[in-house]
């Protein structure tokens, strides 16, 4: 069992298969035995990934709660401090003004429908940048070609 990443002249392509490497063939629909596990694979990856996404996105807004605490914990100490003292108005106006508009780090409950925007979000991120990696290699095949 082997699975290889490769660039040919032709374009990027995915080699998968059994047995030693060279009787596989590419999964540009090339052998039947590598077109259908190709696919299965490709239907494993579109089922999972919502899942994944969903996943990531409570993550994400669990770690930006923790975050959100410990800046605020460090602005406060920051203000307090005697290193800091001429910044000290600065810090505490900061403080006061992410707690008026964000509220207080443990008072902030995420429902399902937070989750579900984080992994929106995340989900429009990815595939932005799947799109960007595209047009690049589309663009250095235009000009490795010429």
């Amino acid at each position: 069992f082997f699975l290889s990443l490769q660039t040919k002249d032709e374009g990027p392509f995915v080699r998968f298969g059994f047995g030693s490497e060279g009787e596989e063939e590419d999964a540009r629909g090339q052998g039947t035995r590598d077109g259908r596990i190709m696919y299965i694979i490709d239907v494993v990856l579109m089922l999972l990934q919502p899942t994944l996404y969903i996943f990531w996105g409570g993550l994400t807004l669990a770690h930006f709660q923790i975050l959100y605490q410990y800046a605020l914990h460090w602005l406060t100490m920051a203000s307090k401090s005697e290193y800091t003292s001429p910044f000290a108005v600065y810090f505490q106006t900061i403080t006061a003004n992410l707690e008026r508009v964000m509220g207080a780090p443990n008072a902030m409950k995420f429902n399902f429908t937070h989750v579900l925007l984080a992994s929106l979000l995340i989900a429009a991120l990815v595939s932005v940048e799947k799109l960007r990696i595209i047009i690049d290699r589309s663009i250095a095949m235009k000009y490795k070609t010429q």
